[in-house]
């Protein structure tokens, strides 16, 4: 039997998406009801409940079911059934509100929903379109005007105050450093609406290798000399960060001083005594350089942590917390990254998880113990929140505390899931967020592909600032690998998951539970680690839906699927 195949479905309660909360909560509890006793539930895809038609117009409401089995569904106006399906097609040729109850009964269950339809005479448009833009120096910028109810709409792209275009792309070009403020305009026969873009123009980046150490950078310890560790007798195989070269390689490697075989990003490295070696690759055309130290330790199992009393089958320790820009960020003005630590060890004593935020917002986490890699066998569980339709998934990576001292400064390993190796995955993916200068704003990005977006406001969640404002910075940079995004908008907001391997992630049935053996390095190789200490998990995607926002992993507490 496949891994994929024996990979053990799950019956949990599918959840909400939860958006008006900061912490998810994952109970494990052996006295939890088994799932085929818990009612349905429901939600829409306005997260709100509440739509906007004109009169005379056709609207379609439809709802999300999670945990029905065998269900019948009826869409109730007025107390008359009109619909039997998830969709409900809705329309009044006069103003006016309506109260819809969605109502879906189940062998385990029932449960009902009510939906505001407002009918309103004429409908203005609302723009989409981010407010706060990262363009670079003298480059093309394209911008698109996105916004709800604009059906046959003119469009107006003022720069500075003065008209610069009147198609709903915009392409703006700025040679001078600085900031630039584009007003947009959008017209139908039902009225107007009108944005302030925020444009910060900054100079065009230049080359850069970096070795990920699995935390984030700021301008304060990117300079910091990165250091791995690998076991005497193993080998590891390094490959750096490469931002913004179009075409990279050749490289060069060197190992104190020494050039080696290589020319490739790759470099397998297999120390013959225990040291501490200097290796540094070049990228020939650039000149862009990275160095790395590293450790050769003692042997594999050296420091191998057996359970002994006292130890939890759940990850015990908090030991870094960066979430990523997102709408349940709740680091204002003031807050430390003490504070964000010591949430991450109360979370894990609670047994819940943090909300991690956008692309790359990530926990690090370690057991009391070490987790045994079992062959043929799942060694760790981590619960998420998907449901049919809604994944947001997330990536795991696991560290072995190599040099033994209790701390996850080692070398981070990839668990390999279904989409690893596919030429749409990017490893070693790098993306940086900007401080945006208001509240109540979204949060430009740029990559180490040259692209750049937002992290968007939304209304619905208005607490003055997405941007985890413990960081001092003005940006920052979070690393890790990405998969393509599934997100699809439309009538209905979807977000497919992949088969096997991520964290909040439905595929082709909820998965929860991960393989030590799926560890692999850089290459793609297997690391056939015997055991681990420490658990990564960041969000894996860059996404958005109109409505609920960013792409976020909701992760629970790595567990030990082995613990007795």
């Amino acid at each position: 039997m496949t891994k994929q195949n024996s990979m053990r479905l799950f019956m949990i309660m599918k959840r909400l998406l939860a958006l008006s909360l900061v912490i998810q909560v994952w109970s494990c509890k052996k006295d939890n009801p088994p799932a085929e006793t818990r009612p349905p539930e429901i939600a829409f895809t306005m997260e709100t409940g509440e739509y906007k038609v004109k009169a005379g117009k056709t609207i379609v409401l439809e709802a999300k079911v999670t945990g029905a089995i065998n269900p019948v569904y009826s869409w109730k106006l007025d107390g008359k059934i009109i619909s039997t399906a998830l969709a409900c097609s809705f329309s009044k040729d006069e103003p006016g509100e309506h109260f819809l109850t969605f109502r879906v009964d189940a062998e385990n269950g029932s449960a009902e929903k009510q939906a505001k339809v407002s009918v309103l005479a004429k409908l203005p448009p609302e723009i989409t379109t981010p407010t706060n833009i990262i363009a670079w120096a003298g480059l093309d910028t394209r911008l698109v005007a996105t916004a709800l109810h604009a059906d046959s709409a003119q469009y107006t792209w003022l720069l500075n105050g003065t008209v610069v275009g009147e198609d709903s792309v915009y392409i703006f070009n700025q040679g001078a450093i600085g900031k630039s403020q584009i007003t947009l305009k959008v017209i139908t026969e039902d009225g107007e609406d009108l944005e302030q873009i925020n444009v910060s123009v900054l100079p065009k980046p230049g080359s850069t290798l970096y070795f990920d150490n699995g935390r984030y950078r700021v301008e304060s310890n990117m300079d910091e000399l990165r250091k791995m560790t690998v076991p005497l007798g193993k080998t590891l195989v390094l490959s750096p960060v490469v931002a913004n070269i179009e075409a990279p390689g050749p490289f060069e490697w060197t190992v104190d001083g020494a050039v080696q075989g290589s020319a490739t990003a790759y470099y397998s490295f297999t120390p013959a005594a225990r040291g501490v070696y200097s290796i540094v690759v070049k990228e020939v055309s650039t000149g862009a350089t990275a160095v790395v130290q590293i450790e050769c330790a003692a042997a594999e199992g050296a420091y191998f942590r057996p359970i002994s009393a006292g130890n939890k089958a759940s990850a015990a320790n908090g030991f870094d917390f960066v979430p990523a820009p997102g709408q349940f960020i709740d680091y204002q003005i003031g807050s430390t990254r003490e504070k964000a630590l010591q949430d991450l060890q109360n979370a894990l004593d609670m047994n819940t998880a943090p909300y991690i935020g956008a692309y790359g917002g990530y926990f690090i986490v370690g057991f009391d113990h070490s987790v045994k890699n079992e062959p043929g066998k799942a060694d760790l569980k981590i619960d998420g929140n998907t449901f049919a339709g809604w994944s947001e998934p997330g990536i795991v990576w696991v560290m072995q505390d190599e040099n033994g001292n209790g701390l996850p400064d080692d070398t981070w390993y990839e668990l390999a899931g279904s989409e690893a190796g596919k030429p749409e995955t990017k490893q070693r993916y790098a993306i940086t967020y900007y401080k945006p200068g208001t509240p109540q704003s979204g949060v430009a990005w740029t990559d180490n592909l040259g692209r750049t977006g937002s992290v968007d406001y939304n209304s619905f969640h208005p607490q003055a600032y997405y941007f985890p404002m413990f960081i001092a910075e003005d940006h920052y940079t979070l690393t890790g690998s990405c998969l393509a995004s599934t997100v699809e908008v439309g009538a209905m907001e979807t977000s497919a998951g992949f088969p096997w391997g991520y964290v909040d992630n439905y595929g082709d049935g909820s998965k929860l539970d991960f393989w030590i053996e799926d560890a692999i390095q850089a290459d793609g190789t297997p690391a056939s680690l015997q055991y681990i200490d420490f658990v990564k998990v960041h969000t894996g995607m860059v996404g958005k839906g109109s409505t609920v926002g960013e792409i976020s992993t909701e992760a629970g507490p790595p567990i030990d699927l082995h613990f007795k």
